[in-house]
């Protein structure tokens, strides 16, 4: 029996895969809210919810190494690269603060400064260190395109 090799339309591949994106974040965002229910309204024990958060992380790495190694860049920082990302990490930073208050009821003010100051400072780092690896990888892809090209 020979196996049928079909052709497929790329209207059709490129539905399917716009159709599988977005139960890909569905997934991720009802285990976002699994996590913060089970944490801060049930107040679970870690071990509870440890599945969802770490399916939930894992699912963030996926999606940092797949668009690295592709050279696609996650936060399109063409545009005033290091202002943007400082201006968004800011916004994080108070967005972050906001939900931790609502979920946690700590309203100390020096607890919640060093939070968002630590919050702004690490994101602000992991994101110049990924946007810096990106930038590489995206001239190594160029290089090898070039190569390519003049072969």
């Amino acid at each position: 029996m020979m196996k049928e090799n079909k052709i497929q339309d790329e209207r059709i591949l490129s539905e399917r895969r716009k159709i599988q994106s977005r139960g890909y974040a569905w997934l991720v965002t009802i285990l976002i809210i699994s996590t913060f229910v089970q944490q801060f309204i049930m107040q679970a024990p870690f071990a509870q919810y440890a599945v969802e958060y770490f399916l939930m992380l894992g699912c963030g790495l996926y999606n940092i190494i797949a668009n690295y190694k592709k050279g696609i860049d996650i936060w399109d920082t063409n545009d005033n690269g290091k202002t943007k990302i400082f201006i968004t990490t800011l916004i994080a930073g108070v967005i972050s603060v906001i939900v931790f208050v609502f979920l946690s009821e700590k309203l100390q003010i020096n607890y919640l400064i060093v939070y968002f100051v630590t919050f702004v400072v690490i994101l602000f780092v992991v994101r110049l260190i990924m946007l810096h690896l990106n930038n590489k990888r995206q001239q190594a892809l160029d290089e090898e395109l070039n190569d390519d090209s003049n072969d």
